[in-house]
């Protein structure tokens, strides 16, 4: 079972969770890639930080996911899809951007 997010209610959703997640890069060679992120809003950006490999792969590919896994105080996960807007070239500690185009909280399996 999923509920929608409105994306003008997505930050407050979002700060429950705290200021970490999972970013889920969609790779156009192989597996995606999965990290954990710090996030910060910017307006209706969120902004996170890629290492070299995921950065480049949101460079190829930027659909992507962020995860903030349900919680002790949350029951529900909380995923939100959108673009990746790779601010410089890829490095260790690379500056992206997230436009997010839809959002849900969602069950954990039983």
């Amino acid at each position: 079972m999923s509920q929608n997010v409105p994306l003008d209610e997505l930050e407050a959703a979002a700060t429950a969770y705290g200021d970490t997640a999972y970013a889920v890069i969609n790779s156009t060679e192989g597996a995606p890639r999965v990290t954990h992120v710090r996030t910060r809003f910017v307006g209706e950006l969120i902004e996170i930080l890629l290492g070299r490999g995921a950065a480049s792969a949101a460079q190829s590919n930027p659909s992507m996911s962020l995860v903030w896994p349900a919680t002790a105080d949350q029951s529900m996960s909380l995923i939100a899809d959108g673009q990746a807007e790779v601010l410089e070239e890829p490095a260790p500690e690379t500056a992206v951007r997230v436009r997010v185009t839809g959002a849900v909280r969602h069950r954990p399996a039983p």
